[in-house]
Parts: C-alpha cells; structure tokens; sequence
C-alpha cells in the first residue's frame, strides 16, 4: 500500500491516471462525449459519399482510442475510413459539417491521390510533401464542387502572427494554398504559392518536389523542427499513411500496410503484478485491458475484424452488458445492415389468396382498430374556426339587446391512430427445420406471419416496418430491412419477404437494440418492438447461455427507457425457463402450436395496438 498512498484530494479517476504509467486510462475515458456523435451522422455520409462522390466508402468510428494518432484524426487502414467519435463545433462550422469536410479530403485522396515514394525524404521533408498533396488533390476537387472551398476555408483559422514553431509555418502554408484570399508577407509563404501555381496539378511527382524544394528553404529560417508535434493540425485531414503505404514494404501494392501490434505489459496494483497481453491492429481495442487484468473478467480483444461486405449499407456499433463485471462494454458488437435478397412476389399475393378466410375473420377485429371519424368541438371559446349558427345566434341576441354568448367558435378533433410498429424476425439456421408433423419450415411460417401481418397493418394504416437480422460472432451481425417504416408495401417489398433466408445464429441483444435506434427516429407517440424467435440467443462466439441472455434483458431495458415497448412471441416449447426473465411477465407469449403462427401474429398485433 505504501508505494500508491492515496491523495485526500483526488478523485480514484486521478489515482489511476497518475500511478499507471504507460498503461494508464486515457482521460477522455473519464469525461462524457462532446460534440457530434459519429453514429448520428454516418448514414448521411454514406450517402454523400455515393451521391456526390461515386463511391462506396466503408465508414467506422476510431472509438475510444487512446492515442491522439488513432483517436483524434481520420485515417484509412485496409479500406476502411475511421472517423472520430465525436467532432464539436469549430468556430461558425457545426460538427457535422466537420465530419462532411473530413469526408470530402478523404474521398480527394481516393480520388486524385498520387502515390508518394519516401525514399530520401527525411521527416521534415515527408511533412511538406504531404502538405502539399493535401493542398493539390483539394484543389482537384474544387474544379469540380467549388462548394467546397466554403467549407474547408471555415476550418482554417491561423493568421500570420503565427509563427512560433515549424508546424505553425505548415498550418499557414496549408491555408495560403487553399485560400487565395488569404494574404501572407512571409517570404517562405510566398515562395509555396509560386511553386504551387507554376507546374500542372496532375503532374506525377508534383507534390514531392515543391515539397522538397519548400522544405529546403524552410531550414534557411533557422527554427527547429519537432517531427512529433509540428504538423498541420487541422481536425478534418487525415493523417496521409495511405499516401506512403503503397511504397512502404516494395510491394507495390496499393493501400495500408497491416502490422499486427503485440505488446506484453506489467501493472502492480495494490501489491499483485498483472500482465496483459495487447495483440491488435486496432488500437481503440486496449481501452478494456487495464480493467480486464483488474477485475478479472474475460477479455477479447483480438484482432479487430473489418469483413470484406460489399452489400453492407452501413456499419453500426452497439455496447454490450458483461453481466459477471456488471459492466457495458462500448462499441463491442457490430451490426451489418444489409439489403435483403429478393424472390418471387407472386409467391406472397399466392399466401393472400390462400389465407383468404383467415383474412375475413380478422376483418372485424381489424374494423375495430380503424380510428373513428372526426368529431366537431363547439361553443368554444377559442377554437380553429368560428361556428357560422353559434355567430349569428350571437348577433340576434346583440340586436335584441340580450347578453350574447361568446362561445362562438369550434375545434375539429380528428382521430388518428398515433403508434409506429417494427417487427424484429429471428433469422438463424435452426428457422430451416421442419415443423413437427408438417411439411412447412419454421422459415416458411415465418414469413406467412409477416405477409398477413402487413396486409393486416395496411389496412389499419399504422407506418410499419419488417427486419431480421442474424450472428456469426459479434463482429458480423447482419440487420435486413425487408421494409423500412418510410418504404410503401409494394411488390418489392413482397419480393424481399419471399426472399427470406435462415442462416448463423441469434444475437438478440444487439438486433433489439438497433431496432429501437429506428424505433426512435419515428415521431409516433406508441413505439412497438414485436420479437418473432424461435430460441433463446447464442452465438458462436459465447459459450456462457446467461451472457446474451443478460445482454437481451438489458437491451430491453434500455427500449423499455426510450419509450419503446418489447414483446416477444416464442416458438420455443421450453421459452418459459427464461423468457420471462428477459421480457418480464407480461411481455410475451409462447406459441404452443407453431403452424397457427400466420394466425398468432396478426391477432397480436390488433391486441397489443388496441386503445
């Protein structure tokens, strides 16, 4: 105990931070997030990235990473672009904007990117170089989308009074070449606009040799130089490895090199020596390896796996409850979302038809959920349109020398049904077996459920959507919206429920947990999240059945908390040992009979969303 006397006062976070040396907690662990959230904005880059751009860029957060290399700046490694967790507002420019200027100079490079060859480039020289390729390919782009220019200039703040170190002379020169407005005395300055204009911007070897000749004549000043920290520290510019790589090792391929990072660490804590073993090529990934050598629970760290999906429409990433360290663990699975295959859509309008008495029956239980007709509010006082019989009342009694009655306006009540359903389906392989005694797949109920469900909920008029998704660890679970809530039903849509397939396993939590994120963006006042599982959750990656069966519960709680309310429908004959734990008493039901599912569903429905 002697050698960690504990200061009176310090908070335990100080305590850490200052007796760990180089494993300590990075202390932006230990402060909440500020800014603009990677998670929020994502999908909007994807989709600026393809409509403006033309390109399909895998898109990931850095996370919690520790290092201001990892964690603070954009940077690609093996085609994939990591962006900050956060980005907050620079002067007039909104963090949002920050995320769409960083994406722009990463999509430049893509674009107009040159590889650069470092051989006989000492550091300095290497850091003018990629000054200046930054300033060539952004001017590129900018005879294309000269919109640009607005946005990156906003995040240029140096002025000319700026010159106590070399990095300060990089952060001007990377200003004067964007900026021809920007004036600037400095000789050195002047000399990287000279040789900026006077070769064309498409030349091969352009970038190396007026940085080379800048970074000659920048030693003439006699300032020294510190490789560590001057730099051009501009927030939306990445950190140009992947204009070296290609280079680096004489491969002559394009594209970061991947290097394994294995490093061995000691702790003494309280007297007892850990050892932690970090072995990972994402260094976000450490941020657990202090606390797993501390409290003892189970650490995967691994190598961080980035699949190679094409039909990946976005890439999420959700926490997950450790229930043995009574933690969450951040950003620790990742969530696929996927276009579903398509199949044939005659095969649903087939499932209508044959249904048809089904559908009947269930005609006057679905009349009764259709909102009544408006109602008329009168003798108001205050309303949205004046009563003409309660006015000229009024007026009668006026010219009759009676008090009138001042209610003269009324209000129209209109009836609408305010509620937003998603039905969340369980995609895993055991969905293929055979129901007993039939010739139908569990699959194939499944999906006559969902076609009369949506044929049920089209007609009440409730927006809707229908998603499933399934595991293979928690690096690779695949989310499919087989109809989002803005989408119509229409032959599409009936396409990708024919499509329908079974395949991996079943990690509910994180699927629970992105249904409600979509949940959360419709303004309805009712949120219903409907579960159709055959099983309780497992993956292939967890061999403790209470791990996932923890992490669903707390999923649900989480829904529960954002106003979104869960309800599982069963088709597991021995659900009852667990499902009441995870979904609460009331919030399930076990299908004993699993081929009256197609009728279940429907009748679900109309009693969860009845008023």
């Amino acid at each position: 105990m002697s050698d960690f006397p504990v200061p009176e006062k310090s908070t335990w976070a100080d305590f850490f931070i200052r007796h760990f040396g180089s494993g300590r907690l990075d202390q932006d662990h230990l402060r909440p997030l500020k800014g603009v959230s990677f998670g929020t904005v994502r999908r909007r880059l994807y989709f600026y990235g393809r409509s403006f751009w033309d390109a399909e860029v895998r898109l990931a957060s850095t996370g919690h990473a520790w290092s201001e290399r990892e964690g603070r700046r954009p940077h690609w490694h093996e085609g994939v672009l990591y962006l900050p967790e956060t980005f907050e507002s620079q002067g007039a420019v909104p963090g949002g904007e920050v995320y769409r200027a960083a994406l722009a100079h990463a999509l430049c490079h893509l674009k107009y990117g040159l590889p650069l060859v470092q051989s006989g480039l000492d550091a300095w020289t290497r850091r003018v170089v990629e000054t200046v390729e930054d300033a060539r390919v952004e001017a590129l782009a900018l005879r294309t989308w000269p919109g640009l220019l607005r946005l990156w200039q906003g995040l240029h703040t140096i002025t000319p009074a700026a010159r106590n170190s070399a990095g300060h002379y990089l952060e001007r020169l990377a200003r004067a070449l964007l900026d021809s407005t920007y004036e600037d005395e400095d000789e050195w300055i002047r000399q990287g606009k000279s040789l900026f204009g006077s070769m064309p911007l498409d030349q091969e070897d352009f970038s190396v040799r007026v940085g080379r000749a800048l970074a000659q004549s920048f030693r003439t000043k006699k300032i020294p130089v510190r490789i560590q920290s001057d730099q051009v520290l501009l927030t939306y510019r990445d950190d140009n490895r992947q204009c070296w790589a290609a280079h680096s090792e004489g491969n002559g391929t394009a594209g970061p090199v991947s290097r394994k990072v294995v490093r061995n660490r000691r702790f003494k804590f309280f007297g007892l020596n850990f050892k932690v073993v970090d072995e990972s090529d994402n260094p976000s990934a450490k941020q657990f390896s202090l606390l797993a050598a501390l409290f003892n629970f189970k650490l995967d760290i691994g190598v961080s796996v980035e699949d190679k999906d094409t039909d990946a429409l976005g890439v999420y990433r959700y926490p997950e409850w450790d229930y043995k360290g009574q933690i969450e663990r951040p950003s620790w699975v990742r969530i696929l979302e996927k276009l579903p295959k398509s199949g044939d859509s005659q095969w649903v309008d087939d499932i209508i038809a044959e249904h048809k008495p089904l559908i009947s029956r269930m005609r006057f239980v679905l009349d009764a959920l259709q909102p009544a007709e408006n109602q008329r509010l009168r003798k108001l006082e205050e309303g949205d349109e004046m009563d003409l019989n309660a006015a000229i009342r009024a007026y009668c009694d006026i010219r009759m020398g009676i008090p009138p009655d001042t209610r003269i306006m009324m209000r129209t009540l209109r009836q609408e049904r305010d509620i937003a359903v998603l039905v969340l389906l369980d995609l895993s392989r055991s969905t293929n077996e055979k129901v007993p005694g039939q010739n139908h797949s569990i699959l194939h109920l499944t999906q006559q459920a969902c076609v009369l469900l949506a044929d049920a909920i089209g007609k009440v008029g409730d927006p809707f959507a229908i998603h499933g998704f399934c595991s293979d660890s928690r690096h690779n679970v695949s989310y499919y919206c087989f109809k989002n809530f803005d989408q119509p039903y229409d032959q599409l849509a009936k396409a990708r429920l024919a499509g329908m397939q079974g395949q991996l396993s079943t990690r509910m939590g994180a699927a629970i947990r992105h249904a409600t994120t979509h949940l959360e963006w419709q303004k309805k006042g009712r949120k219903l999240l409907i579960l159709l599982t055959d099983g309780e959750p497992a993956d292939v990656d967890v061999r403790d059945r209470k791990y996932l069966r923890y992490d669903t519960r707390k999923a649900v709680e989480d829904a529960v908390r954002e106003g979104v309310q869960v309800y599982c429908l069963t088709l597991d004959p021995r659900a009852d040992q667990y499902v009441s734990t995870i979904f609460g008493a009331r919030n399930y039901l076990v299908v004993d009979h699993v081929a009256r599912l197609p009728e279940k569903l429907p009748l679900l429905y109309a009693g969860l969303t009845r008023s």
